[in-house]
């Protein structure tokens, strides 16, 4: 039994950690070029709708995936619009986010997918990895997910790479730290920025996508749950680095798994307390590590380009 609780705990981290792990990976490379972005949760829910719509009109979950992520970018650039174009306060715009997504999502489901009463949207299959999924503990842990989840981590090693050792990637880095400075070295700013927030309004769209599409099968109204902001605390409790977010994210992960067994081991406890457990440990790595980490520098603070 022990074995039995241990080998679901780390295979549905991995599984709950994946739409965190996603939006988080690119919050982290917006944060880097020096824009905050607070409203992922609502491109992720804008994202969930439009994964669910577009995969039960196209018949594939793949072309919904790519529907979410063009939805979740076409939120971004309104973000990016806003934020580098006009030079609003990015905490302010991101809120806004939250509400327009929330709001855009619920209104679009019901004179859609609300309209009808049985609605299965299109869902990924899991990987065939053949004799690896049948090695004990390693095979049911690792090696039977769906392709969202492995595409998810191979994305946060190819972000750490790219991030750290290319060209471009030190372009992030510069107008993060010092957007004065790059401008002055050629980099267009504004240019990179917005890059980065369209990249991290997909990422967004995609980790919203993998909650309705590759999870549920639907989409509920504020389906999100708030992981749009425990992925903004991934980000600082993982330091800006994507494989620290993906430790992170591979921890709330767990959390969320753990309350969720814990739940049906001690029955007597109101589950209130055990749901809201991830919340909490979110709130907790903020506070302690955000004063031992280091920001970039410009983050939030608006650049215009000197003319």
């Amino acid at each position: 039994m022990d074995q039995i609780f241990w080998i679901g705990l780390v295979a549905s981290a991995f599984r709950l950690g994946t739409p965190i792990l996603l939006a988080a990976l690119g919050e982290a490379v917006s944060q880097r070029a020096g824009v905050l972005n607070v409203g992922i949760e609502g491109m992720m829910l804008l994202g969930a709708f439009a994964g669910v719509l577009g995969g039960v009109l196209t018949g594939s979950p793949w072309l919904g995936l790519l529907v979410a992520m063009a939805a979740g970018t076409m939120m971004a650039a309104i973000h990016a619009l806003l934020c580098l174009r006009f030079l609003l306060d990015q905490i302010v715009v991101g809120i806004a986010m939250t509400v327009l997504g929330l709001g855009l999502s619920g209104f679009g489901n019901r004179i859609t997918l609300g309209a009808e009463k049985t609605v299965a949207a299109p869902s990924f299959a899991r990987v065939d990895f053949g004799p690896l999924a049948d090695i004990p503990f390693l095979g049911p842990a690792l090696f039977q997910h769906t392709a969202l989840v492995y595409i998810a981590l191979a994305l946060a090693v190819a972000l750490w790479f790219f991030v750290a050792r290319t060209g471009w990637g030190i372009a992030i880095r510069a107008v993060g730290e010092n957007p004065a400075a790059a401008h002055a070295a050629g980099i267009d700013v504004t240019r990179t920025r917005t890059a980065c927030v369209l990249f991290g309004g997909a990422l967004a769209g995609a980790g919203g996508a993998y909650l309705s599409i590759a999870q549920i099968g639907n989409f509920v109204d504020d389906m999100v749950a708030g992981r749009g902001f425990i992925a903004i605390a991934c980000v600082v409790y993982g330091r800006w680095n994507p494989i620290g977010v993906l430790l992170a994210t591979l921890f709330f992960g767990a959390a969320d798994a753990a309350q969720i067994r814990l739940q049906a081991l001690y029955p007597g406890i109101a589950y209130q307390f055990f749901v809201m457990l991830p919340y909490v440990l979110a709130i907790g790595a903020l506070v302690f590590f955000s004063k031992s980490s280091r920001l970039p520098a410009a983050l939030a603070q608006p650049f215009a380009a000197p003319r």
